[in-house]
């Protein structure tokens, strides 16, 4: 048996949404396995930061990978979701640049580490064994510090049981609220419950909002200190989150303070699938901005630079559609192409300022006039849009 096959046996809660199964969902028994692969491997010990939140956390990831590696240490990211191949979710980051693992030293790996105690992973779902497998993966290289960016919450998290040094949160948004909490408040205290007795710090993106500082500052796990740092907005959100990155390094490891102060957010590589241009003419933006604050967001920043685009928006089924569509009234849109494909989400009534402006499409070959116009396209909604986009872009060009 080979990684991928076994990987793609397991319950993907990703792909069916079906949130149901976290009703009664403890993380004992992922505990226990953790627990037997600490007494069976020899697994190290690096630093390791975990980072939580709605909006920024996967850039934010990125950017401590990133710096991190740049001043010489090795370092793994953990992350989801992915673009193109699920080895995408654990890299090595070596002198700011990452490398996804090649399929068949995975699959090695597999062999010689799974294989022989297959039964105690048959019952994980795809998140849990990829938490899992990179956990043993990064320890098979030697990793320096380990960058784990939670996938949904924190208190369930898979990746809570890493036991991470530090904490770094970033924006609290309402997004999977079915699971998290119906307020911005509940789904903190959700993200807050990744924190273990072995966290030392804890950094925050500051949230600008007096309710969440209070919840924050009032949160006490064991000896875990509490810092806030105030945001550099810049024209863009990488670069703020960038420079949030940078801070919160400065504070966890302050005698890396004057190298990463000499690094620069030109200097380093932006982060796949984020305000990612996959085409230059006409240009073809990518962003997973999937809720209302991170649709804003984005729409906004990309809107400074073009005075006219098109906007293609997938929205997977448990999204708050009504209030992404509610974002997008009064942007100098001269499209706004939904996707509603397999797997998507159906969108409701639209505002009525955008209907005129609106098409609904279901297949790839609607989409493709849509990358050989003279508009600028923006495409947001989901990482599953991702690879229609890019596929369709390089067959168009190919023609």
């Amino acid at each position: 048996m080979l990684f991928f096959d076994f990987l793609h046996s397991l319950q993907n809660v990703e792909k069916t949404r079906n949130f149901n199964v976290f009703k009664d969902y403890s993380l004992n028994e992922l505990s226990e396995l953790f627990l037997f692969l600490k007494s069976k491997h020899k697994i190290h010990k690096p630093v390791r930061i975990s980072v939580v939140g709605t909006n920024g956390k996967g850039s934010t990831s990125h950017y401590l990978a990133s710096l991190l590696s740049l001043l010489g240490y090795k370092t793994g990211l953990y992350t989801s979701p992915h673009l193109l191949t699920p080895l995408e979710r654990f890299q090595i980051f070596l002198e700011g640049k990452p490398e996804a693992p090649r399929e068949e030293d995975v699959d090695s790996f597999f062999q010689h580490t799974i294989l022989p105690d297959l039964e105690r992973y048959q019952s994980l779902s795809y998140f849990e064994f990829l938490t899992v497998f990179a956990y043993l993966y990064f320890a098979k290289e030697n990793t320096d510090f380990e960058i784990w960016e939670a996938g949904l919450g924190g208190r369930l998290d898979s990746t809570k049981l890493v036991y991470a040094d530090f904490v770094i949160l970033t924006k609290i948004g309402l997004d999977h609220s079915e699971i998290l909490g119906d307020t911005k408040e509940k789904i903190c205290l959700e993200k807050l419950g990744i924190i273990t007795e072995v966290c030392r710090n804890l950094v925050v993106m500051d949230p600008e909002d007096d309710s969440l500082q209070t919840l924050i500052q009032n949160f006490s796990k064991g000896k875990t200190e509490t810092h806030f740092l105030p945001l550099e907005k810049k024209l863009t959100y990488l670069e703020t989150n960038f420079l949030f990155s940078q801070a919160a390094l400065i504070h966890l490891v302050p005698n890396l303070t004057t190298k990463l102060k000499s690094i620069s957010f030109g200097s380093v590589e932006k982060p796949r699938g984020r305000m990612e241009v996959l085409q230059t003419f006409p240009e073809v933006v990518f962003d997973p901005a999937h809720n209302p604050d991170a649709i804003a967001t984005t729409t906004q920043e990309f809107a400074k630079t073009h005075p006219s685009f098109s906007l293609l928006l997938g929205s997977l089924p448990d999204k708050d559609r009504e209030g992404i569509l509610s974002q997008l009234i009064g942007l100098p849109l001269q499209s706004l192409i939904l996707w509603e494909g397999n797997g998507f989400g159906a969108f409701p009534e639209l505002p009525q300022v955008l209907k005129p402006i609106t098409t609904k499409v279901r297949t790839d070959e609607e989409l493709r006039p849509l990358f050989q116009g003279r508009f600028p396209v923006l495409v947001l909604g989901s990482f599953r849009i991702y690879g229609i986009v890019a596929k369709l872009i390089q067959n168009t060009t190919n023609m």
